[in-house]
């Protein structure tokens, strides 16, 4: 593949978003980081003058711009407190809750103007207990070492063992659900990869994918020399390496993460450097350049539909993307009022099903998308599976095996203690719904009720 400027990439392969009848209009990328920029030193700066009017503004604009960002709704309750307008804020204290997000507005003193009223204890009382643990996530296994040397995991059905990554070593082991490990292969001088930050299993084929980076996670000699990156294909029994696809020289930071392979044998791999997706058809010797888009900010993991009719892709800061290679089109997941698809760090996809593992939320939590039969881009339920465990610590990326989803569940973990691998069944949780207002009337009276008694 000739060599690409990255201003001919972001031309050429953002006509698949720009292109779209599913979007909007897009905002201009550059202009939109720097009005957010601009506009959180207006609120910063409002905060400290105390103007108040000025902070609900900057905030309310910020909220419009990135509406899954918590602070940006907090920050706008807090004016409203402060301006003592208590029914405005209410109504941002519940949207809050209906995307099911997590609060104490008791811990900032802004607030102190809006308390004491039902209403405000009612709707605060429901943003504390959506912190609340609930859910269902069983501890399989602890790997011995730093949460962060682990980044991919795959599950093997010939092996009937999990396939896991190490950032270190560059090392593909297996584990057992007792936890017992034996290396595969691991990376050394000789055979030229790095750390391994993402796995796929194509059974079928007998394959193995995996996705190799210098890092600098990686303790080898000399890992830190160049930009480099590529897709290693192993034969999957005996662990063979068969071929190797680098990254193209497209003038690009490359650090490449989450693989997903579709029944045809098409491999999809994330940049997490840049918003970048490569892609190595069955037919092709190359990896290529496929998706790419100025709308996109931090990419975290990539899911496909087995027919690789759909491919979904996580952005920690804006949601997830759905794109269609056929027609050549994607959009953002939309949904109801409930759904808040910021913070995705893990996506695997099933049976019409999308599983988000949302490790950078408030509260952490693991939730199943119930998606529309046709274009795929529109999410008719969220159920939480799971919220805030005792284990979690920004849960990352996962698999499935069998009615199970097993993931990461402390990646942010700081210390040594070991990563933690957890399952939650793929039935688990219910759907969502918006508060019954008639419920919160009702709670009203009755405890004007007891007052009066």
């Amino acid at each position: 593949m000739p060599k690409t400027s990255l201003i001919g990439i972001a031309l050429a392969l953002s006509f698949l978003l720009f292109s779209s009848p599913l979007l909007a209009e897009p905002s201009n990328a550059v202009s939109e980081a720097g009005e957010i920029a601009e506009l959180e030193q207006r609120s910063q700066e409002a905060f400290e003058s105390e103007k108040w009017s000025s902070v609900y503004v900057s905030n309310l604009k910020l909220h419009e711009l990135r509406p899954g960002e918590l602070q940006y709704l907090v920050n706008v309750v807090r004016a409203c407190g402060m301006l003592d307008r208590k029914t405005t804020a209410y109504h941002f204290m519940l949207q809050i809750q209906q995307q099911g997000m997590s609060f104490n507005f008791n811990h900032v003193a802004e607030t102190e103007q809006i308390r004491g009223t039902e209403a405000y204890e009612y709707i605060n009382g429901m943003l504390v207990k959506a912190g609340q643990p609930s859910g269902i996530g069983m501890p399989v296994f602890t790997l011995q070492g730093s949460p962060a040397n682990f980044s991919s995991i795959a599950w093997d059905p010939g092996r009937k063992k999990f396939l896991v990554g190490t950032m270190d070593k560059g090392g593909i082991f297996t584990v057992s659900d007792t936890g017992e490990t034996q290396v595969l292969v691991e990376a050394i001088n000789a055979n030229g990869w790095w750390s391994v930050t993402g796995l796929a299993v194509d059974s079928a084929r007998n394959r193995l994918w995996a996705v190799s980076t210098a890092s600098p996670a990686f303790t080898e000699e000399g890992s830190q020399a160049g930009n480099r990156a590529g897709l290693l294909e192993f034969d999957l029994a005996s662990m063979e390496l068969l071929a190797r696809f680098d990254v193209p020289g497209d003038g690009l930071k490359h650090d490449l993460g989450s693989v997903a392979v579709t029944d045809d044998g098409t491999v999809y791999v994330v940049n997490h450097a840049a918003p970048v997706i490569y892609r190595k058809a069955p037919d092709s010797s190359v990896l290529t350049a496929f998706f790419s888009s100025p709308e996109l900010r931090q990419l975290s993991d990539i899911a496909v539909t087995e027919d690789n009719s759909r491919i979904f892709v996580s952005d920690v800061v804006k949601g997830v993307l759905v794109i269609d290679p056929v027609a050549e089109q994607a959009a953002f997941l939309s949904g109801p009022e409930t759904m808040n698809m910021a913070g995705a760090t893990g996506l695997e996809y099933r049976q019409g099903q999308l599983f988000v593992v949302q490790g950078e939320f408030t509260p952490p939590r693991v939730v199943r998308l119930d998606l529309d039969g046709v274009k795929g881009t529109i999410v008719e339920a969220v159920s939480p599976m799971a919220i805030a465990l005792e284990e979690f610590n920004r849960p990352g990326v996962g698999a499935i095996r069998g009615e199970e989803l097993f993931y990461f569940a402390n990646t942010g973990q700081a210390d040594a203690g070991g990563a933690i691998v957890v399952s939650t069944p793929l039935d688990s949780g219910s759907e969502v719904a918006p508060p019954d207002m008639s419920q919160f009337e009702e709670a009203l009276r009755s405890r004007a009720q007891q007052k009066e008694e």
